[in-house]
């Protein structure tokens, strides 16, 4: 008995010795700047001298702040743009693996824009769209100089231009994870298809989408994730967030409190309120998703 608890003992002191460093930078790493984050949220703090207790004074101020309100607005319409952004991919990536040819080329084609950087790809879109940019050159050859503007500084285009550089980014990578997700599923569900008569738009439906089911959640989840973190770098270098604040998205919003304007407080408060907002809306609609794919598929995914 005095053998058996010793045993135990020495195997849970080995288990501390080889966890216990991970752990702990795990902790020093993760978990105590998420727990300083929470403190400062409730803090007036410079970056420089001791941070001031105001309460909920940072969580009030954002009812009321119209750039914050603008952001995100801004940031609305990337998330306009979504179902293009989820259901693109994956209808491209389901024409690709009907093998057409060069569908090797087209693979890596879409795939390039993900490996350059934001910051590149918003420096070339400048080049492209400026006053004496290439599309301005093109529309003046073709008769429509009417249209050649400095797509850079229109206001009313400028965001709908740093959403469409997001997606045309990212593109790529969800034709990537669809594509891999297409060939996983067996093939005699298509052919089982082709023999009772569907034709490729009933296929898609009723087989490839229930089939990817999980992929199409995933990707999703992604594409909203990103919609409110990964526009910083592309309107920042398109545009600097402007003219004014027209494409200035809640990521930069956030970054320009903490890092130019001396309110890290302030910007650590509406970071933590987007967390909690977009946690629970994604929550709410992956429930919602698989209570909807209950009832439209049985368990193997077949349509009912």
């Amino acid at each position: 008995m005095g053998k058996r608890r010793m045993r135990k003992y020495s195997s849970i002191g080995t288990l501390a010795l080889f966890l216990g460093p991970s752990l702990l930078i795990i902790a020093l790493l993760r978990v105590w700047p998420v727990i300083q984050g929470a403190f400062i949220a409730f803090t007036q703090w410079d970056g420089i001298r001791p941070p001031v207790f105001n309460g909920l004074d940072n969580f009030t101020r954002m009812l009321s702040d119209p750039v914050l309100l603008t952001a995100l607005g801004n940031t609305g319409k990337i998330l306009i743009l979504a179902p293009v952004w989820i259901i693109l991919p994956l209808l491209l990536a389901a024409v690709i693996q009907d093998r057409i040819p060069g569908a090797s080329f087209f693979k890596i084609s879409y795939v390039l824009p993900v490996l350059v950087s934001p910051a590149v790809i918003g420096v070339l879109f400048v080049i492209i769209l400026g006053p004496d940019g290439p599309l301005n050159i093109v529309l003046r050859g073709i008769g429509l100089g009417a249209l050649a503007i400095n797509w850079t500084v229109d206001t009313t285009l400028v965001m709908w231009i740093v959403a469409g550089m997001l997606i045309w980014s990212t593109f790529g990578l969800g034709v990537l994870l669809f594509s891999a997700g297409l060939a996983s599923i067996d093939e005699s569900l298509y052919e089982a298809a082709r023999i009772d008569g569907a034709n490729w738009m009933q296929r898609f439906w009723y087989v490839t989408v229930p089939s990817v089911r999980g992929v199409i959640e995933y990707w999703t989840v992604m594409v909203v994730i990103m919609a409110f973190s990964s526009a910083i770098v592309l309107g920042y270098s398109f545009s600097q967030g402007g003219p004014g604040y027209a494409s200035t998205t809640v990521d930069l919003f956030i970054y320009n409190q903490a890092f130019r304007y001396g309110a890290p407080g302030y910007a650590t408060a509406i970071g933590i309120t987007l967390f909690l907002l977009i946690g629970i809306l994604l929550v709410i609609f992956l429930r919602v998703s698989r209570r909807r794919g209950e009832l439209m598929f049985d368990d193997s995914g077949t349509p009912l």
